[in-house]
């Protein structure tokens, strides 16, 4: 392997990080830990991933990455097929048009950014599935899911900071 071979792969390896951690936690979000009830509530660690790479690494989490992402989370959760798709893509495509606002600010303003878009997504996301089941569905949980969503985000936002500072940096 020459060098620069070496040097692209590398890099290929790298810029697949923020994908590939995006998968993982879809998995996880389905992972029975035997709470009950939990499955209802769980903390959108996508929604919470995307808004992150979109923010500070948007060539990284591109439209086709979160709309395959979205295909993923709706196979596991069972989701009507599109729905995370479409609210990821609506994510992906506030956070890239309101980056400016987001770098390089404190961090407390990103939190706020999630709070508002989260908000958004939450509740678009309870209308269209009103819609699809033709059913007036309890907000409760998607309240619930929303609030523990905020909660982890500072969590999640530290350890995609380390992972883009020491892995992604050459990127």
């Amino acid at each position: 392997m020459s060098p620069t071979l070496a040097y692209q792969f590398n890099r290929l390896l790298r810029g697949s990080v923020p994908f590939a951690i995006t998968v993982l936690l879809a998995l996880m979000s389905v992972v029975p830990i035997g709470i009950a009830g939990y499955a209802i509530v769980t903390p959108s660690f996508v929604a919470i991933s995307v808004f992150y790479w979109s923010i500070h690494r948007p060539y990284l989490m591109a439209p086709p990455i979160c709309f395959v992402l979205g295909l993923l989370s709706d196979c596991l959760t069972g989701a009507p097929l599109g729905l995370s798709s479409f609210l990821y893509l609506m994510i992906h495509a506030i956070a890239v048009s309101q980056r400016r606002i987001f770098i390089g600010k404190a961090f407390v303003l990103t939190w706020f950014g999630f709070f508002l878009i989260g908000f958004l997504i939450a509740i678009l996301s309870w209308i269209i599935v009103c819609l699809y089941s033709l059913a007036l569905l309890p907000l409760t949980p998607i309240l619930v899911q929303y609030a523990l969503s905020l909660l982890v985000f500072p969590l999640f936002a530290w350890g995609f900071g380390l992972l883009q500072n020491n892995l992604l940096r050459l990127t």
